[in-house]
């Protein structure tokens, strides 16, 4: 824990005159991105020329808009559609590493220690804390280690329940705002594939599950799925669909929280709901991206996209003939916590093709020079439109024929046939 700090009010523009070019600086993600703090950052770019920043998936990225070059770099875990055409350029330095792990690698023991973190936080409470609701993730422990801390105190931020709080004596800088917090659209609507997707991955989830979804369109799908369900819990990240979860009766009522997010991603429709309610609580990653953490809580599904798959069962969700298109993030460690998990299910749900239907993808074998995201031993359930593969027990040859049988039909028949040479 850092020593206690004093900290001051002032403007943006003179909290970020604080940091120096040399400076590594931590952002927090998406919703949590403090607008005004960064605002003045990218005024002040020339002074500020080489300076690194660290963080993960944004809705926005000021810092690396045009004519800003050689002004900040981005060292990231994640690798977001606007961001991939920096990687050629090096203004963007991508990590293919676990999210569980970035306090490890970006903390002061670290091989790649911060010097400043930059956060948005609700204003004080009666005692001094400052939460950092829709974003506590890395920020939180960042902050309680770094040398400069930096807090942008947005009267619109939700306080959330739980340990997810920095007091204004482990603050530097304070700065006021009373702004919308960004919001993270929900995207493309589920089509006919993706809401069978999310009716078969919703009979795999029992009642009083724990259960980790991503983003996008088959998220959203089995999301509408759980409707019938009870006494669900939601783990790792928040989003609007939980408030019609919420609604509609299928979460947890007793036992603690029901809905315990390191980042919330959504609009005020989710930001309103978790504001001071008892049934949602904040912490920080170590706490919630951690495989050891999720082993611990009975029936936790993990439910986990990919690009392709191969008739070994090896995942592949971040290369796309070899080029970084998408990232590790959590994955790993809530594939691992579900496996540990007593009665725990590890899901991966995918089309079976392409848009168009043109491209296959369940493969014989992943390409040369893609990423094993997810390697085969540690597959369980594989889901495409076309119904579940259970892997869990199958020698090489029966997954094989499995993963051949849920694939389209205009692929099945070679599939198949390149299965039966599987040993």
């Amino acid at each position: 824990m850092s020593p206690q700090k004093s900290a001051r009010w002032v403007s943006a523009q003179e909290a970020i005159a604080a940091l120096q070019p040399q400076h590594k600086v931590s952002l927090p993600l998406c919703c949590g991105l403090p607008q005004s703090l960064m605002e003045a950052l990218v005024v002040d770019h020339q002074r500020l020329r080489g300076m690194e920043l660290v963080s993960g998936l944004q809705v926005i990225y000021p810092f690396l808009d045009d004519g800003l070059e050689g002004a900040f770099t981005l060292r990231t875990w994640q690798c977001a559609p606007p961001i991939r055409k920096h990687l050629a350029t090096g203004r963007v330095k991508y990590i293919p590493m676990r999210q569980g792990e970035v306090v490890k690698v970006f903390g002061p023991q670290g091989p790649c220690p911060v010097d400043a973190v930059l956060l948005q936080v609700s204003p004080p409470d009666s005692d001094g804390n400052c939460s950092l609701g829709v974003s506590v993730g890395h920020t939180l422990p960042l902050a309680r280690h770094a040398k400069l801390v930096i807090a942008e105190v947005n009267e619109r931020m939700p306080r959330l329940q739980g340990p997810c709080s920095l007091h204004v004596s482990q603050i530097d800088y304070l700065v006021e705002s009373d702004r919308d917090l960004l919001v993270f659209p929900s995207g493309e609507a589920p089509g006919p594939k993706e809401r069978e997707i999310g009716r078969l991955a919703a009979e795999l989830i029992p009642d009083g599950a724990t259960i980790q979804v991503g983003l996008g369109a088959i998220p959203e799908a089995i999301l509408d799925s759980l409707t019938p369900k009870k006494g669900l819990r939601f783990w790792a990240m928040g989003g609007d669909k939980m408030v019609d979860l919420a609604q509609s009766g299928a979460l947890a009522q007793d036992q603690g929280p029901a809905i315990t997010v390191t980042e919330t991603l959504g609009t005020t429709k989710v930001f309103d709901f978790m504001h001071n309610n008892p049934l949602c609580e904040g912490r920080d990653l170590t706490e919630v991206i951690n495989p050891l953490a999720i082993a611990s809580l009975p029936r936790f599904c993990s439910i986990l996209s990919a690009l392709e798959i191969d008739l070994f069962g090896q995942i592949n969700a971040e290369t796309i003939k070899g080029q970084q298109f998408s990232a590790v993030g959590g994955s790993f460690d809530f594939l691992q916590g579900a496996l540990f998990s007593q009665g725990g299910v590890s899901i991966i749900a995918l089309p079976a093709t392409t848009p168009g239907d043109k491209i296959s993808r369940i493969v014989p074998q992943l390409p040369l020079g893609s990423a094993v995201t997810t390697p085969r031993h540690s597959v369980q359930y594989v889901i495409t439109e076309y119904g579940v593969a259970d892997l869990w027990g199958c020698s090489l040859g029966e997954r094989a024929q499995a993963l051949a049988t849920i694939a389209h039909p205009a692929f099945r028949e070679e599939l198949e046939r390149q299965a039966a040479q599987v040993a």
